[in-house]
């Protein structure tokens, strides 16, 4: 025997969708009061100096002065003194052939140590007496702020005509760098100069899954999702990082940038889409290495709830696509 309704199914549907409504009203408001103003670039004095080789200090450069370098590479580290020597052995062994090639090459790496409790910044110094502050230097945040912080530091006071990013543990042959340059290349007439060419991961997901448990499976085409259908429309991989950036794209993007965590690869291609920079996908080399900093269920977490505020905070104008002086 049916037991009847209280609501007609018309009338219950209304009622959900008044509801749904209304949970949204509340998730933008939310989203709204909750929202963070633009990250000081500099938050501690000692911030402002990287150390010579020779240990002087020297103040910090700026994104915004006219570039000095064919190349900048940027290195986002948080306790990396096991991992980091490997991959700075590979990327200078690979920039020092490539000058010797072509002596108007010229180049710098950018370690940002992002607060760390090891001995990272000591270990990226020795590369620095090695081969000179002209050409490596380490820039030591007070505290930890996570790898978009650490990332925005480095690039904000990079010299560089070009801009890599690049991650520490060396995940990414760094020979690949023709890769993405090439596609940078292929992006040309670069409107206002600015272009970014993105590494990406996306050919391996088939052999990568095949390695995964079913929950980490799930929570991988969970996260694609939400990227996909809130921020980020073009780009399979949006996480990789290994990213090369024109200056004039760097500063428009990275001068915009408010996420300071795992999800500020989405805002800055986010950003970079409504301001439609041409963005190129180029498969690279990629290996995985023990040591990774995320943590698969809260870090995705993390990154789910980032997705959901980027969209909402820029759509309902708390944050503004706006480039700000960030001397």
């Amino acid at each position: 025997m049916a037991i009847p309704l209280p609501l007609s199914l018309p009338e219950l549907g209304a009622v959900l969708a008044a509801l749904a409504a209304l949970l949204l009203l509340m998730v933008c408001v939310i989203a709204h009061i909750t929202a963070v103003k633009m990250p000081t670039l500099q938050r501690h004095a000692e911030e402002k100096f990287f150390v010579s080789a020779e240990g002087r200090k020297e103040p910090v450069p700026s994104i915004h002065d006219s570039p000095t370098k064919e190349l900048s590479v940027v290195v986002p580290s948080y306790n990396e003194e096991d991992r980091l020597p490997l991959m700075m052995d590979e990327a200078l062994d690979y920039l020092e052939k490539r000058q010797k090639r072509d002596p108007s090459f010229t180049y710098e790496v950018i370690v940002v140590d992002d607060g760390s409790k090891d001995r990272t910044t000591e270990v990226a110094m020795k590369y620095c007496e090695k081969y000179g502050s002209d050409k490596v230097r380490v820039l030591s945040l007070v505290k930890n702020r996570g790898k978009g912080g650490a990332v925005r530091m480095g690039v904000l006071s990079s010299r560089g005509k070009k801009i890599l990013m690049a991650d520490a543990d060396g995940a990414t042959k760094f020979a690949d760098i023709e890769k993405v340059e090439e596609g940078l290349k292929n992006l040309q007439p670069w409107p206002n100069q600015m272009a970014i060419s993105c590494g990406s991961r996306a050919h391996l997901e088939k052999d990568s899954i095949a390695k995964r448990s079913y929950f980490r499976t799930l929570l991988m085409y969970g996260f694609h999702f939400l990227v996909w259908f809130l921020c980020v429309k073009k780009i399979r991989d949006t996480q990789c990082g290994f990213k090369l950036l024109t200056r004039e794209a760097a500063l428009r993007t990275f001068s915009t940038l408010h996420v300071e965590r795992w999800a500020f690869d989405v805002e800055l291609l986010y950003i970079a889409q409504h301001l439609r920079i041409p963005i190129a996908e180029v498969a690279v080399n990629w290996t995985e290495i023990e040591g990774s900093k995320l943590v698969p269920f809260w870090s995705w977490l993390q990154m789910g709830r980032d997705l959901l505020f980027i969209r909402l905070r820029y759509m309902t104008g708390a944050w503004q696509l706006e480039t700000r002086k960030c001397n």
